[in-house]
């Protein structure tokens, strides 16, 4: 059996002439010069060895049995159409399932109010909200993952987000009961509560590596507000993102001249060109707050590159 490749152009081009009797109008219509739906209309011909067009005063018409070829390709080339056309519109209706993988500690402090504004937004969307630590890399054009790790991310587009710049927190009444801390040696003996089990902390001063520590935390908890209750009430020491604690008077920041390494956090998803627009308004939506919450911690920083989580 002979294969329709090739046949389906020209039997879309024949159709559209029938349909606005005139090659030079279908030409205008779709775009394509006029000597390419001629040749088409032609090669057609050919290969049915059938003539399906002449000419009828100015207008071109079907002949008989074009009129008979017409009436059987003219349902199927609808079709096609309005199935392209469904396509196409459900891909710009903000509209249908999106989802979203984020670390635990993110929800509270960055990804919630997005999310709570998209929703009411975009009352036809549904996202699937997953609150982990585990990275689970986009599969499809409707997932989205935020994370701090995109060592093995090469073959998807990773948008920055944010640089969290962490410092070491106590409460007084935990301090009260220390000796007071005037340098990094004394960091180690500390109650260490943490929101991993990351047990070595790089610490920075002025953008350069003055020393490594080892801790041991008594408590790990995945939820930033979690530890920053924790340390509220007297529970030992974290390093806690400075934007969280900035209008919190209750917590000391310890040996504020040192900081940990500063970690950037990107927004990851699988495809670009074929986004359905549910999915390219929820990544606008948590650009766009990403830039206003570096705006807030520092009105004149015009990139983000060191502002704080």
């Amino acid at each position: 059996m002979d294969s329709i490749f090739g046949y389906i152009d020209d039997a879309y081009l024949f159709c559209k002439v029938v349909e606005h009797g005139s090659v030079l109008k279908t030409a205008n219509l779709l775009g394509v010069p006029q000597s390419t739906v001629s040749r088409r209309i032609s090669s057609l011909e050919e290969r049915l060895g059938l003539r399906l067009l002449e000419k009828k005063g100015r207008e071109l018409t079907a002949t008989e049995v074009g009129r008979l070829v017409f009436e059987q390709l003219s349902s199927g080339i609808e079709q096609v159409e309005i199935g392209l056309a469904n396509i196409t519109e459900q891909m710009e209706q903000v509209a249908g399932t999106v989802r979203l993988s984020v670390p635990h500690s993110f929800y509270h402090s960055f990804v919630a109010p997005v999310v709570e504004s998209y929703l009411k937004r975009y009352p036809n969307v549904h996202i699937d909200l997953g609150l982990n630590h585990d990275q689970i890399k986009p599969q499809t054009n409707r997932e989205l993952l935020i994370t701090f790790d995109i060592s093995d991310m090469e073959d998807l587009i990773a948008r920055p987000l944010f640089t969290a710049r962490h410092g070491f927190f106590a409460s007084s009444e935990y301090l009260a009961t220390r000796p007071k801390i005037t340098d990094i040696s004394q960091l180690p003996q500390l109650d260490w509560l943490a929101i991993d089990n990351n047990q070595t902390l790089a610490i920075y001063r002025n953008e350069r590596l003055e020393e490594s520590i080892h801790v041991k935390p008594r408590l790990v908890v995945n939820d930033i507000q979690a530890l920053l209750d924790a340390v509220e009430r007297g529970l030992g020491v974290a390093s806690l993102p400075l934007r969280h604690v900035q209008t919190n008077s209750n917590l000391i920041h310890l040996l504020p001249e040192h900081y940990r390494s500063d970690r950037q956090a990107f927004l990851v998803y699988k495809d670009r060109k074929y986004q359905p627009k549910a999915v390219k308004s929820l990544i606008d939506a948590i650009l766009s707050s990403a830039n206003k919450m570096d705006a807030a911690v520092n009105p004149t920083s015009k990139k983000r590159s060191t502002n704080e989580s």
